[in-house]
């Protein structure tokens, strides 16, 4: 046994290691007789690495999250990992992987340092499959907290965010939440409680597996449904939306129903966390070790749990030809800069970049603020905001005749200190966003518009001031053509198919409409789409039978 001065992460840990005689030193200097492991560089910045615990939808899943292609190279998502960064889908064509995810100084078969198949070796690490509170799915076997440590430099650990699309893995606060379909959606009900079926405890299960050095780890607290759709809203709010790095994870989870989190270890600053992190960065986490710190979203008391559902299918609808969004009137006489696909102000607000940007493919307008660091300050109530951002969106000019009521979130953050208990929990709010989605008037009522397009949102900091708001709004030229509209019944029967056992699911929710594409897509006609959201009908049997969206084209 023999106890050294361990270097990492810019501070000296003592740790004691039992040391064997075949073990291989990555580097090893001697100063004045102690023994210094010198750490390996920081990852790569933009590297990101997935895999698939699951070989159903979820190996597509991971494809989509790096190139937006599923794994016969159909492009399902148009917002994705960056074509400039370095991007690696592994475990494909394994079995049992479980010690892929493992640290060696926890078990001996612990390979998360290998550098072919090892989770802990890049800046980024997204999983998705099946999943529950203590464990998920790894190609044959599961894999589980307990013998994790991430992030972790001398044992070979280089991770900095580490991000899992399954069910429960990452629950927090009671498994009932009044009118919700999934378990532990009300991760602001935590009552400090140890982990337990009733009460999920996050910091209790996940706390362990952080190395100080690791900025983040995130998941959904509920059931979740990572499809492509996901990914998409994800990489959609980084790369268009300028949502930072947690916002855009976890708003882009927050679909029908899933809860998802993040969560990090720091100092008692809650704004010098990687949960402020505006970019992704290789730098390992220097915020600090007294406390943990979550982050997640909530809605407002006004917001309903989704658009009303128009019962009403007509038998025929036009598909209707759009065009990209005119140029907006404030900013006619901007010389605004072309760079690829894009046209980007000259005026830039400090290091967030253009005040404005103009995307050429679509038209949608994507404009900045000042992003306010602060927490603990009165903040405004929730009729406020939204009556904010209906005032930002007047001013602006981008008044539509047709939209849903506003729908408002608020992402809260949770803390505790590391060596604390229930009653030192304290919660601050980081942020807001005011949604308005789309309706089309066809034949005197209104159709719903889904998908990423079809919608404005304001983003505003704590103030009420301008962090982010977006426009994605074709304009409606005309009708290409009439088509048929399918029943209800046709398009359920047709989505039936598409799930391998229907008897073990249930019909939680479903919705149409037409479909718009996110902002930075090239799109001439809107067509109906039908969405069906299914989960197991036990609730218990979530792990084998995982929720599922389903899509069908509802005009063809």
């Amino acid at each position: 046994m023999l106890t050294l001065q361990i270097k990492g992460g810019g501070t000296m840990k003592k740790k004691t290691f039992l040391i064997s005689i075949s073990v291989i030193v990555i580097g090893v200097v001697v100063v004045s007789g102690v023994y210094l492991f010198t750490c390996p560089k920081n990852p790569d910045l933009n590297t990101a690495i997935t895999a698939h615990g699951n070989t159903d939808w979820h190996i597509d899943t991971a494809e989509e999250f790096l190139t937006g292609e599923d794994m016969n190279g159909t492009i399902t998502a148009v917002n994705h990992c960056p074509d400039t960064w370095t991007r690696r889908h592994m475990h494909i064509g394994l079995s049992n992987t479980n010690h892929f995810y493992y640290d060696k100084g926890i078990t001996t078969s612990g390979d998360d340092a290998d550098p072919t198949n090892g989770i802990d070796q890049a800046m980024l690490f997204f999983y998705a499959g099946h999943g529950c509170p203590e464990c998920w799915n790894a190609l044959g076997n599961n894999a589980t907290q307990q013998y994790m440590s991430i992030g972790n430099c001398p044992r070979g650990g280089l991770l900095r965010y580490y991000w899992q699309c399954s069910c429960k893995v990452f629950a927090h606060g009671p498994k009932n939440c009044p009118g919700e379909t999934f378990d532990y959606s009300c991760p602001g009900n935590f009552d400090g409680s140890a982990d337990s079926p009733d009460m999920r405890n996050v910091y209790e299960r996940w706390g362990p597996v952080l190395d100080p050095d690791l900025r983040m780890a995130g998941g959904a607290s509920t059931s979740a449904y990572c499809h492509e759709q996901q990914t998409d809203r994800i990489w959609d709010n980084y790369n268009n939306n300028s949502f930072d790095v947690a916002d855009s994870f976890i708003d882009g989870l927050n679909w029908y129903g899933v809860v998802p989190l993040c969560i990090t270890i720091g100092g008692p600053d809650v704004t010098s966390t990687p949960l402020y992190d505006a970019t992704f960065t290789n730098q390992p986490n220097t915020s600090g070790t007294s406390h943990y710190h979550i982050l997640y979203l909530s809605n407002f008391a006004s917001t309903p749990r989704e658009p009303e559902l128009i019962i009403h299918i007509p038998e025929l609808l036009p598909v209707l030809k759009v065009v990209k969004l005119p140029m907006l009137e404030p900013f006619l006489d901007l010389k605004f800069k072309i760079k690829d696909n894009w046209m980007v102000s000259p005026d830039e607000v400090g290091e967030r970049g253009p005040r404005v940007r103009i995307n050429r493919l679509s038209g949608a307008v994507y404009i900045i603020g000042e992003r306010k660091l602060t927490v603990g300050e009165p903040i405004l109530k929730e009729e406020e905001y939204i009556k904010r951002a209906l005032s930002f969106i007047e001013e602006q000019g981008w008044t539509e005749k047709n939209f849903t009521e506003a729908m408002g979130s608020k992402f809260m953050i949770e803390r505790m200190p590391v060596e604390g208990k229930g009653d030192d929990i304290q919660k601050f709010q980081k942020n807001i966003i005011v949604t308005f989605k789309r309706q089309i008037e066809v034949d005197g009522f209104l159709v719903n518009v889904l998908g990423e397009g079809g919608v404005m949102r304001v983003q505003m900091n704590n103030d009420g001031s301008l962090l982010n708001a977006s426009k994605v709004w074709r304009e409606v030229v005309g009708i290409e053509r009439k088509l048929p509209v399918k029943t209800y019944e046709e398009a359920y029967e047709e989505a039936l198919k598409q799930i391998e056992t229907p008897q073990a699911y249930k019909l939680d929710r479903w919705t149409w409409g037409y479909k718009e594409a996110a902002g930075n897509v090239e799109q001439t006609e809107l067509k109906i789409v039908f969405q069906f959201a299914f989960v197991p009908s036990d609730p218990e049997t979530s792990m084998k039978y995982p929720p599922q969206i389903i899509e069908i084209l509802g005009q063809e």
